[in-house]
């Protein structure tokens, strides 16, 4: 079962969660008027530079790699990792595509971790450890990577969530990041790799975050509330800011954080955010609009995600299909 479609049962999760703690949400911030076509650059900014991004489209498991230049999104890439459905999606610094498949099949793999060069071609695949004291099998439901492509995985089959240090040591036992925690299904990593947010274990759309103390140590923080009921088509920067979608909640995103939680609305009043990339710095944002197949590109304030107002909207990026879950290229 795909984690993305028991995202969809949470409507308006972010009423419920998001500001988990005693926070309070920030006020809804207005939605821009005027018709989307004159509001995909604002304030006579130059055109995005050239941007790579990944969408995966969870109806069909298909992968779709994009290159958009001057706004304008052009498929690069098209592929579909396995018959039974891909889990998950993160970019790497060199660019390389990671899912994660429970297929059954042998095609790539029966429970792995997929690995795809941007044209689709499979670059390398590790399948599932049998961990230690875990009563079912393998099955793997997302996956993150940070800036210095480690590579972060959830298995909601043994409920656990398990890190490795890096594509060429995959073939070596991986380090726990939490184990035995309930409802493991989504695992989101900060880009310096201090702290990895599970959505396991704390109950309805919220998270818990496992802060690296050690050599191949984690340590668990307290729980607290985000916009929606997993990680997967999260995103989050080095300060704890978490922007994921709103299921059930049209045109809106979440920000969420231990130190509260607030959401803004995209143009489109209408919008079905899908997914959420952030630049390997945090300050670029990307959001992906199923309803116009559209993704905003917004620039992160001064004070950072949370502590702000709406953020600034650059421009819109058009040209896209089915649009689901992305990842931008760091």
């Amino acid at each position: 079962m795909s984690v993305r479609a028991m995202c969809l049962a949470a409507i308006a999760a972010f009423l419920l969660a998001a500001c988990a703690g005693g926070s309070t949400p920030g006020p809804l911030s207005a939605v821009p008027t005027g018709p989307l076509a004159q509001q995909r650059t604002t304030g006579g900014e130059a055109p995005m530079p050239f941007v790579e991004l990944a969408n995966l489209d969870y109806s069909n498991g298909t992968i779709t790699v994009y290159h958009v230049r001057n706004g304008a999104a052009k498929e690069f890439a098209r592929f579909t990792p396995s018959g039974s459905g891909a889990q998950g999606l993160a970019i790497d610094t060199q660019g390389l595509i990671y899912t994660t498949i429970t297929s059954g099949q042998g095609k790539p793999c029966d429970t792995c971790i997929a690995v795809y060069a941007p044209d689709g071609r499979l670059v390398a695949t590790q399948s599932a450890p049998i961990l230690p004291g875990a009563k079912n099998a393998p099955f793997l439901t997302d996956v993150s990577v940070d800036k210095y492509d480690d590579i972060y995985v959830s298995d909601f089959g043994q409920q656990a969530v398990y890190f490795y240090p890096g594509l060429t040591s995959i073939a070596a036992p991986p380090t726990i990041v939490a184990q035995n925690s309930p409802n493991a299904a989504s695992v989101l990593a900060m880009p310096n790799g201090n702290r990895v947010f599970v959505s396991g274990g704390c109950g309805f759309a919220s998270v818990r975050p496992y802060t690296a103390s050690g050599f191949r140590q984690y340590q668990p923080g307290s729980c607290f509330g985000i916009g929606t009921i997993a990680l997967i088509g999260a995103a989050a920067d080095d300060t704890q800011d978490i922007l994921t979608p709103i299921d059930g909640a049209p045109g809106l995103v979440s920000i969420s954080s231990p130190a509260g939680g607030r959401f803004f609305a995209v143009p489109d009043p209408l919008g079905s955010i899908s997914g959420i990339a952030l630049s390997g710095d945090g300050e670029t944002a990307y959001v992906a609009d199923h309803h116009n197949e559209s993704v905003y590109v917004y620039a992160r304030p001064a004070k950072g995600w949370l502590q702000s107002g709406r953020p600034k909207l650059l421009q819109t990026f058009t040209g896209f299909k089915n649009l689901d879950i992305i990842a931008a290229k760091p």
